[in-house]
């Protein structure tokens, strides 16, 4: 096995579907699929298209969203690294459902529709965590519109910063949190289903209590508790 093919190897392992699956399958669907390079804000494909693969997010991150009709963005979720997407079209034959655009520089895995169903078939725990993982996506919708209908803008937007935080935060000075991910007000508007005005009023009162700073377009939680302790209260 080449170098290159040995660093995919180990980066496909830690993909949370095909982790701990038989060696010599992981070989194969290694094999049978292509590695591909991305910056960010590439579109990796569009909603309406049709699918015939899935996608591993080998490191980077990537955003799934529509356009309402009125040419407004929803984002649905931010996928990681370990995360994939596009398995649904796998299955019904149906138009890809969202699009899928890179916000960092990301790598991905792709596996055609006949060898993903084949190393189902020949390993049931695939299915198994396919299931789990898609269960859990749906619970996560569930929580998003009881989010929409229980919690004002703030507490919204503290529980998706937070998600952030986790997904692409790192530690710096004093204990705060800086996350290395330009999202701009627009997006993480989108994200949480609300106006950017909203976004960019509550970012000024959070800059004003000193719980937040803007650096380089990059956000920094200076109180990371502050968050913790608004999402906790309505829990």
């Amino acid at each position: 096995m080449k170098k290159n093919d040995l660093v995919d190897f180990e980066l496909l392992s830690r993909c949370r579907l095909l982790a701990d699956i038989p060696k010599n399958l992981l070989g194969m669907l290694l094999q049978a699929g292509n590695r591909k390079h991305m910056e960010g804000k590439e579109v990796v494909f569009n909603r309406g298209e049709a699918g015939n693969k899935i996608y591993f997010i080998l490191n980077g991150g990537v955003k799934v969203s529509t356009l309402s009709h009125q040419g407004q963005e929803i984002i649905f979720d931010v996928l990681v690294t370990g995360d994939f997407f596009g398995e649904m079209s796998l299955f019904d034959d149906k138009p890809r459902t969202g699009t899928v655009t890179t916000l960092v520089p990301t790598t991905l895995f792709m596996l055609g529709k006949n060898e993903f169903l084949d190393s189902l078939e020949r390993c049931p725990a695939i299915s198994i965590r396919l299931i789990r993982t898609l269960v859990a996506r749906l619970r996560m919708m569930d929580s998003f519109i009881e989010d929409v209908i229980f919690l004002d803008a703030a507490e919204r937007i503290a529980k998706r910063v937070i998600a952030l935080a986790r997904m692409f935060g790192r530690p710096g000075e004093n204990s705060e949190i800086r996350i290395d991910l330009k999202v701009s007000q627009q997006e993480l508007a989108n994200l949480v289903g609300i106006t950017r005005e909203s976004v960019n009023k509550q970012f000024r009162e959070w800059e004003k209590a000193g719980v937040i700073a803007l650096d380089k377009g990059c956000l920094i939680l200076a109180q990371p508790q502050f968050f913790d302790t608004l999402v906790a209260r309505r829990d």
